[in-house]
């Protein structure tokens, strides 16, 4: 708790954000007490700010903290966030010159989803796809003995779900090998248009998010910032959740994220 204590009221106002452009925002969850939003500058790879929830409201609090740390909300461009409406109202209020994107992992992500709820609906009358889950995320590369040749089954590859899975594999073609935004423009029309006319549900809703998102989608291929950084930041997040078996609040664990992935030490507090 004394450790707390020293880096919240004196180690944490000496970080310095002048001069952040590019960040990250994504969200993370502390066991029985709701998400909270982690923001990391992507250049220097590393956590700027805590908050929790993760709605309109935390880009006010994120920017209050910006500004006190000498950061200036109008040099902000890119930021990188998934599709929640409540980070896009934030962004326009709150950074009025930043261009929002959608990096490839949460569009992906959001693909993932939707093939996994077309199995779980197609499993129900298709007993060959029973306990299959693990078949149909990630490449058939990324699989390991027998799993590749299980779903080479002539009979699943017939499925909805195999045929949703294969939207899902373009779409990770798109954003590995589109050369431009134009490229990728193309491509993502025919793969919605496919996603529109296709007979799986969870596709086509797939396929009207995209359209409500496209700009921000798109605007990815014109600079390539993506949030794997913050997913790697999460992962030492919960790592850091896993060994202390839970905190007592919210400023225990935001102090604890900014000791582990932020740039601030203990030295600071005590100095």
């Amino acid at each position: 708790m004394a450790v707390h204590k020293a880096l919240r009221a004196g180690a944490r106002p000496y970080e310095d954000c002048t001069g952040v452009e590019t960040i990250g925002i994504d969200e993370t969850s502390r066991k029985g007490h709701g998400r909270i939003t982690v923001v990391a500058d992507l250049t220097e790879r590393n956590v700027t700010n805590v908050t929790p929830g993760r709605d309109s409201t935390t880009a006010k609090r994120f920017a209050d903290d910006f500004m006190a740390l000498d950061g200036d909300p109008d040099r902000v461009r890119p930021v990188t966030c998934d599709m929640g409406p409540g980070f896009a109202r934030g962004i326009r209020g709150r950074l009025p010159n930043a261009a929002k994107t959608i990096d490839g992992f949460h569009v992906v992500k959001h693909a993932n989803e939707a093939v996994d709820k077309v199995r779980k609906a197609e499993a129900g009358e298709n007993g060959l796809l029973k306990r299959t889950k693990c078949l149909w995320p990630g490449n058939e590369s990324n699989l390991t003995d027998p799993q590749p040749e299980v779903r080479r089954d002539p009979a699943k590859r017939r499925s909805k779900t195999a045929r949703a899975c294969g939207m899902r594999e373009r779409l990770q073609d798109i954003h590995a090998d589109s050369a431009n935004r134009t490229e990728a423009e193309a491509g993502s029309k025919a793969l919605r248009s496919w996603m529109m006319h296709s007979r799986p549900e969870p596709m086509k809703a797939l396929a009207g998010q995209f359209r409500r998102h496209w700009q921000d989608i798109l605007a990815y291929f014109g600079h390539r910032r993506a949030n794997a950084i913050l997913e790697g930041l999460n992962g030492i997040i919960r790592h850091v959740k896993t060994r202390s078996r839970g905190f007592r609040n919210m400023d225990c664990f935001s102090t604890m994220i900014y000791l582990t992935c932020g740039k601030l030490g203990l030295n600071t507090a005590t100095a």
